[in-house]
Parts: C-alpha cells; structure tokens; sequence
C-alpha cells in the first residue's frame, strides 16, 4: 500500500487540504481520469487494486470519514463518491465490484453506505443516505426526514437509472430493475425488486454474467 506522501498513480490526481488524513493505494491501481480531493482532518482513503478506475471521484469535506474499496477484478467506471457536510461517515465497498456508472451522496449526519461483494451495477445509478434539506413537521416542528444508512448485500445486480433513497437495504443475490426507485428495505433475498417505488416483483430467482442465450433451451 502507498501513502500520499508518494507521488500521484499517473491518471491520478491527489488534493489533500487537512491534516492527518490517510490515502492508502495499492500499488497495482491503474487510473484513468481520477481525482481524490480531502477538505478535513483525520480521513482515511483506501483503494484496492482493479482492473481500473475511470473517472473516479472521491470529494470529501469534514472529519474522520472513511471510504474503502476492496481489491476487483473488474473494470470500475465513472464512480462518483461525494460526502461534503457532516463528519464520521463511512462507505465500504467489497471486492469484486463491477461499476459502469454510480455517483454517492451523503451529505448530512453520520450515515454509512455499504456494498457487499461480487456486485454488478450498471449505469446511471445514484445512492443518496440524505434529502440534504429538512422537511418539518408542523406541529412539533421537528425534522421527519432524518439520514438513514444504506445497505446492499453481497452479488446484487443493479441495473441502469436506479435511485437508492436513505435508508434502502436491498439483500444479497437479488436484481434491481431497470428505473427503479428503492426506498426502504427489502429482506427476501434471490428476489427482483423493481418499480417506483420498488417493490418485489420475482422469487426464487438467481443471476449470473452469462447471457441468457449461452443457456441450452430447457
């Protein structure tokens, strides 16, 4: 692993405005276009090797968050992490991850996001643990709309358009339509969720990367 004290992975490019923050890269990362800018103190970045990041994004502003990669042998495209208000936050990434196109939001209390492994998610898709602004309750003139954490299990393919709201926890080995709007959770596992808002649609189902024509006709 290299600290940010080495020069920058060439595709890469590091701004670090705190102190104390900690950027670990495996040494066998491969960059395209990418970018980590840290405004805070005590921040901890790591990054496992992939086939490649493209168009990474990792913006962070406030204090102790943490944000982990696991090692993929997949391509990682167009991952967008953004986490500019609140302090403490965390995103886990497991291994395997295979991304056309996910940006991250959180941008509020001290919510966390996590993705189990073996995952495949398309493009277009955007997870956001906060609405950002407060919805108020009238006669107690509180908040109802507090930040909720998100959660996706392990082998979960998400498809094009999704939008994960706060406080989605979707299980492992399931699908998520195309369009898609999840926003509580789901707990039956080998299922396809679908719809706005999601629901399940499908059971006892499961998926692979192969295309359905390399199947033999039953």
């Amino acid at each position: 692993m290299t600290n940010k004290n080495i020069p920058n992975f060439k595709g890469l490019t590091i701004d670090d405005q705190g102190e104390n923050n900690e950027i670990l890269i495996d040494d066998e990362c491969v960059f395209n276009r990418s970018k980590i800018v840290i405004a805070g103190n005590n921040n901890k970045v790591t990054l496992g090797a992939t086939l490649s990041y493209n168009q990474l994004v990792i913006n962070l502003k406030g204090n102790k968050k943490r944000i982990s990669i696991g090692n993929s042998n997949k391509h990682i495209n167009n991952l967008k992490l953004v986490s500019i208000r609140g302090n403490h936050q965390i995103i886990t990434i497991g291994r395997n991850l295979s991304c056309g196109g996910m940006e991250v939001q959180m941008n509020d209390g001290n919510e966390s996001l996590t993705i189990g492994k073996d995952c495949l998610f398309s493009w277009g898709i955007k997870a956001r643990t906060s609405d950002g602004h407060s919805i108020i309750d009238i006669d107690s003139d509180t908040p109802i709309n507090f930040p909720q954490d998100i959660s996706i299990g392990d082998h979960v393919w998400i498809s094009e358009d999704v939008r994960l709201m706060k406080g989605a926890i979707i299980p492992s080995d399931c699908v998520i339509g195309a369009g898609a709007i999840v926003t509580k959770k789901f707990d039956e596992t080998n299922s396809v969720i679908a719809g706005v808002p999601a629901k399940v649609v499908k059971r006892n189902i499961k998926w692979d990367h192969r295309q359905p024509s390399k199947y033999k006709p039953q």
